[in-house]
């Protein structure tokens, strides 16, 4: 529990640390980022479950372990050490450095909150907080940044209400909120739709089109590590981690099906307009944040085909894509 305790708890000192106390600040991030990427590497390949039950609600705050949280877990510990170095540099003499770093922390805690839970309930608390902590880091940016993260918070805010009605109803199908013990088939209106809700949830953190349009407008008002560790990396690292947890676990997406088909479109539409969109862009940061979002449009694509080849290339250029597209962001 110390991966999600240590950025947590170091997330909330950082907004009491005092403004002009520029080193204690810098000094906390590089710790906790640091402190959570040598946890990573431990836990990897490693597989444990923790239950407790939360305040005699019949929710238990349950916890998992095994081969594809704990991969996601050392990719954003890693990515988020990186991002966390480059900002010491690039973030001295802005404002609200606390703020920013203290959003940055606590994204990383729920981050491995999200990876780690095997509770839909639980999952979805801390799925929002990616959502506050997104909106904190962008609205500390520029003059025009509050709008733009009120944009965010919209979108994300309305497709989040999906998923949860989306959660809703796989809990009813399937008796219990335990994601490893669900595994439901496709074969009723009522459980494709749960799946398209949860789909639609899923994409949506990811940075899929429709539901991209706010990346662009951060792309120019937040502060660039921003763009960097959110657009560039972790909502790939989200969106693709629950996508493939509701294709491969929640339910069994067939390959040729209905719902398969709609993934790939979405994914293949994505890939196009996105692209197509960047070519006329002459910032050129709006012209990466046009691309991160075709890129996403593959993943999906992959994840899609409900092949193996194709999700484990999807899982791959997640992964590729958080890389490269972090440092072009960078530069």
């Amino acid at each position: 529990m110390l991966t999600i305790i240590i950025p947590l708890f170091s997330g909330v000192v950082m907004f009491f640390i005092p403004k002009k106390e520029r080193r204690a600040q810098e000094g906390l991030l590089i710790f906790a980022s640091l402190a959570n990427l040598v946890l990573a590497v431990f836990l990897f390949q490693q597989n444990f479950t923790y239950n407790l039950p939360w305040i005699d609600s019949g929710i238990e705050l349950s916890f998992r372990l095994y081969h594809f949280s704990g991969f996601m877990l050392l990719a954003t510990a890693f990515l988020g050490f990186l991002i966390a170095l480059y900002s010491v540099i690039f973030m001295r003499g802005k404002n609200f450095l606390n703020q920013f770093y203290g959003y940055f922390l606590l994204c990383l805690a729920f981050s491995n909150v999200v990876f780690l839970s095997d509770n839909l309930l639980v999952l979805f608390f801390f799925w929002e907080g990616l959502l506050l902590s997104l909106f904190g880091m962008i609205a500390v940016g520029n003059k025009d940044a509050f709008k733009a993260a009120t944009k965010a918070f919209i979108i994300i805010g309305v497709t989040d209400l999906c998923m949860m009605l989306g959660i809703a109803l796989t809990g009813h199908l399937s008796g219990t909120m335990t994601i490893s013990k669900i595994n439901l088939p496709l074969n009723n209106a009522v459980a494709s739709l749960a799946f398209i809700l949860l789909m639609i949830g899923a994409i949506s953190k990811g940075g899929a089109m429709p539901f991209h349009s706010w990346i662009p407008d951060a792309a120019t008002d937040a502060p660039l590590p921003f763009m960097s560790f959110v657009p560039g990396a972790m909502e790939k690292l989200w969106g693709i981690y629950f996508l493939t947890k509701i294709s491969l676990d929640l339910f069994q997406l067939n390959t040729h099906s209905s719902l398969s088909t709609v993934l790939m479109a979405i994914g293949g539409i994505t890939i196009i307009l996105a692209v197509m969109m960047a070519l006329i862009q002459k910032d050129y940061k709006r012209l990466l944040s046009y691309h991160a979002i075709s890129q996403v449009g593959y993943m999906i694509l992959g994840v899609g085909t409900a092949l193996p080849a194709g999700i484990v290339g999807g899982l791959f250029h997640m992964i590729n894509n958080a890389l490269y597209k972090s440092g072009l962001f960078l530069t």
